[in-house]
């Protein structure tokens, strides 16, 4: 049963926390740009680590960790998609990160510089992203991508499969859980219910790639990644385009 005498104060809070912290990120959005990639990220995740904090504090959420393994470091990380806030959370949770993000940030005028900067465009083709999370990886940055794509998608794209079997790299698979659901697709950013949003991240055991490099080992290397990330996605009977789609 909601409780509208509490709902809504805390929707109040949370369009105020969000507007807020808006704010707060534009400056950041032009200083990132200008500094060294490895400081740039970790200001992200310094950024990352005080939303969570300050959404604790404000009671708006609690991010409880859960049991983890070691943390990933150079590895491509996979998870669940539910929330908009799901990639502040993990973010948060492991070091030097840069993920794949769609082309559609390229048009957003806060995150345009920020992601030119720092991260992997999914649009920038096949030949191009395997070089650039090669070079990341190596350098023992965690490449993050979201096989879901989007909030909630009934669809599990095995770009992170494909770029796994590429390069060699194991696949350290997370996730998350929100009790209740808030900020998820078609939802109003500043409905978060009437008490305080549980968050788990659980950090599950690392995927070593197996198997050829085509379609037939991205596609066993996808269902161990739904598997292992809570999804139940079917995969694409054929791909949209000659190239795996990462998001």
């Amino acid at each position: 049963m909601t409780r509208p005498l509490v709902r809504l104060p805390r929707s109040l809070l949370s369009g105020a926390f969000f507007v807020a912290w808006g704010l707060f990120a534009l400056p950041l959005a032009v200083v990132i740009p200008c500094l060294p990639k490895r400081a740039g990220r970790g200001l992200v995740r310094f950024f990352y680590r005080l939303f969570v904090l300050l959404a604790r504090l404000t009671g708006l959420f609690a991010v409880a960790p859960g049991a983890g393994s070691a943390v990933p470091r150079g590895k491509i990380v996979v998870m669940n998609h539910v929330s908009l806030i799901d990639v502040c959370v993990l973010l948060a949770r492991i070091p030097d990160s840069a993920c794949v993000v769609k082309a559609a940030a390229k048009r957003n005028p806060f995150l345009s510089a920020v992601a030119r900067k720092l991260f992997i465009f999914n649009d920038s083709g096949w030949e191009k992203t395997v070089a650039d999370a090669g070079r990341l990886l190596g350098q023992g940055v965690n490449v993050v991508i979201f096989p879901q794509g989007t909030r909630g998608g009934d669809t599990l794209h095995r770009g992170a499969a494909r770029l796994a079997l590429a390069t060699g790299t194991d696949v350290v698979p997370f996730s998350i859980l929100y009790d209740p659901v808030v900020l998820a697709k078609g939802q109003p950013w500043w409905d978060v219910g009437d008490k305080v949003i549980r968050i788990s991240l659980e950090q599950r055991a690392s995927i070593v790639p197996t198997g050829a490099n085509d379609r037939a080992g991205a596609v066993a290397l996808t269902a161990r990644i739904a598997e292992a990330i809570g999804v139940s996605c079917p995969d694409r009977t054929a791909p949209r385009n000659p190239a795996p789609d990462l998001v």
